[in-house]
């Protein structure tokens, strides 16, 4: 937690909630500074941010409670708005953003797919911060290891499974996060060579799937559950299901969305 004191008052925001309010601040400016030489308004681009804001956090809390812990929210159905309590999943903030992001850009009569491409980079610098703020409230956590990097979470309020604390985990969630902050470099290095619409979202959304998909393998919260008889967990069936979508939508913009 952060310890500050402001006009008198005394305030101890979680650093979780610090660095989310960041990535989500990060994501926005970087959107504004690409949006001009993209020919994109501003006003849109303030609405979405907006918009993904509120989506973000109803899409990771519903997946969240339907898909990976719902027995006990059907046996504790109040605790269901105790967002503050965590309980977060990152492909349904992703998913609801984007289906929001078509109904915004249907009813305003604007392009998606560029404005898709704009947001490409600031969600990967976004999730690179967030993931900096799960490590430090010890969500996310990785699986046993003996490798020199382990770490160990033991402060009381840490997320992290009582009986994995004080024994060195995975740092998966800067696993993640170093990914992330990489693909950020390349779509921005691919933004650059922009041949046609849809190209950095589609790309992201490989980019991102793969390395969600190795990250899962050292996550040690099990308890997210699992498909196809364990063979995967929810978020590497999902991971799986991006990259066709992907690769397909490549191939129709690549011949029917050339940029002018």
């Amino acid at each position: 937690m952060f310890d500050l004191d402001i006009a008198g008052v005394h305030l101890k925001p979680p650093t979780y909630g610090v660095l989310l309010a960041i990535a989500f601040s990060a994501g926005y400016f970087e959107a504004l500074r690409r949006s001009k030489p993209m020919g994109l308004e501003a006003k849109h681009v303030e609405n979405i941010f907006l918009l993904v804001v509120l989506s973000s956090v109803i899409g990771a809390r519903m997946f969240h409670v339907l898909f990976e812990d719902p027995s006990y929210y059907w046996q504790h159905p109040t605790e269901i708005i105790a967002i503050w309590n965590g309980g977060y999943t990152l492909y349904g903030a992703l998913i609801l953003s984007l289906v929001c992001g078509v109904i915004y850009t249907r009813l305003t009569k604007i392009n998606y797919l560029a404005y898709a491409d704009l947001a490409a980079t600031s969600v990967a610098l976004g999730i690179g911060i967030g993931r900096l703020g799960c490590f430090f409230a010890g969500c996310c956590w990785g699986a046993p290891t003996k490798m020199p990097w382990g770490v160990t979470f033991s402060h009381p309020e840490s997320f992290t499974d009582v009986h994995l604390k004080h024994i060195p985990l995975h740092p998966t969630q800067i696993y993640e996060s170093i990914g992330c902050f990489l693909i950020y470099g390349y779509i921005s290095w691919r933004a650059k060579r922009h041949r046609y619409q849809g190209q950095l979202i589609f790309h992201f959304l490989i980019a991102y799937s793969f390395l969600r998909y190795l990250v899962e393998i050292f996550r040690g919260d099990t308890y997210r559950g699992f498909v196809l008889g364990g063979v995967f967990s929810y978020s590497q069936f999902i991971s799986l299901s991006f990259v066709p979508i992907a690769l397909l939508g490549i191939w129709y913009c690549r011949k029917h969305k050339p940029l002018n």
